[in-house]
């Protein structure tokens, strides 16, 4: 299973840096069009009280429903799965309980199994590893600082973009 399976979202990392001056900014987004290849709608400049923020940050809010849907759907049938597989070793290994009721084995392990994937869809649609990023926007934005937010497609163009930053900015946020 892939995280483009799970995951809706065009641009599923991202990386921000803050910064004290306009010029500096715009350097830095320049930078990422030219040097680490990414194109302009993967490049937000955040401004200083910027009432756009939390777009320009997280621009694709829409596709986080289905980002949950596709991730519950998923990784519950993975739990799924995995509790049946369980629940087969179980009964073969010969185990007292597990020979006098097999079928409540496999249908416990089963609906076990299949919280267990949601539970953790949950936890992957919930995105924590963007939050860090999402408040130090809004705080630089509130306080006068501009932040540029880089979109990646792919870890790739997420380390391109995090290592082009640090050398713009020692205030550089990214997302797993």
């Amino acid at each position: 299973m892939t995280q483009a399976e799970i995951v809706s979202e065009r641009y599923p990392h991202k990386v921000s840096a803050v910064f004290h001056d306009a010029r500096r900014a715009r350097d830095a987004a320049s930078a990422l069009a030219a040097k680490a290849g990414l194109s302009s709608d993967q490049i937000e400049l955040v401004e200083p009280h910027d009432p756009k923020v939390a777009k320009k940050v997280e621009p694709e809010s829409g596709r986080i429903f289905q980002t949950i849907l596709r991730s519950h759907l998923w990784l519950g049938i993975a739990g799924l799965v995995a509790g049946l597989v369980l629940a087969g070793i179980l009964v073969a290994m010969g185990l007292d309980f597990a020979q006098t009721r097999p079928m409540w084995v496999f249908i416990l392990a089963g609906a076990f199994g299949a919280v267990g994937g949601m539970l953790l869809a949950g936890l992957v649609s919930v995105r924590p590893d963007h939050e860090p990023g999402i408040v130090k926007a809004e705080e630089a934005s509130e306080e006068g600082e501009w932040t540029v937010v880089a979109h990646a497609r792919d870890e790739d163009e997420k380390q391109r973009a995090d290592e082009l930053l640090e050398h713009y900015s020692r205030d550089v946020t990214d997302s797993l």
